[in-house]
């Protein structure tokens, strides 16, 4: 009798399974880091536009606070309600009003401003149901507006930006995901 020396049909179509499902699986995990990117981007852009607003609000503290600063030069008592937010946390902000022919000066031009970069930078968040979750306020507790006689210099910042479904844990809907800051004027 002689003696083969190839591979059996049975060999070759196990090896061919094997390989087939190293693939898929490679596949799945090239997609899952693809998404996660795309969430880690979003979420770092988020952070960068907060800093933004928190820096210009510095800036123009005065535009923010009932306080002015004493001979200690501290504010206190933040408005509930500002040039740039409503007391309930909207916007009062226009992206169409930031001008591109001239440089933002007051705290509302460079807030329509920010509010432009916004729109330009986070996925869907020129979109209504998107803007209900963009907030601005002062707040003892997290997500929720403090209202009139408020005594601290805490902000609350939350942005909102369009997901995929099931791509953001935090959102605060299937498809949107938010990045929520509290912060010291």
């Amino acid at each position: 009798m002689e003696r083969n020396q190839g591979f059996s049909l049975i060999e070759v179509l196990v090896t061919i399974v094997l390989i087939s499902i190293g693939v898929l699986g490679m596949l799945t995990l090239q997609s899952k880091s693809i998404q996660y990117t795309k969430e880690a981007v979003n979420r770092n852009t988020a952070i960068t536009l907060a800093n933004d607003l928190v820096e210009m609000m510095r800036v123009h503290r005065s535009d923010f606070f009932h306080q002015q600063p004493s001979a200690q030069g501290i504010y206190s008592q933040l408005k509930a309600s500002s040039v740039l937010y409503n007391g309930d946390g909207t916007l009062k902000l226009n992206a169409q009003r930031c001008s591109a022919s001239k440089i933002a000066q007051s705290a509302l031009e460079q807030g329509h401003c920010w509010l432009k970069a916004v729109e330009d930078y986070l996925p869907g968040s020129h979109e209504a149901q998107i803007k209900s979750h963009i907030k601005v306020c002062p707040s003892f507790t997290a997500g929720q507006c403090a209202g009139a006689g408020y005594q601290g210099t805490s902000l609350e910042l939350q942005l909102a930006w369009r997901a995929q479904p099931g791509e953001c844990e935090d959102g605060v809907a299937e498809s949107v995901c938010t990045y929520r800051t509290r912060v010291e004027l």
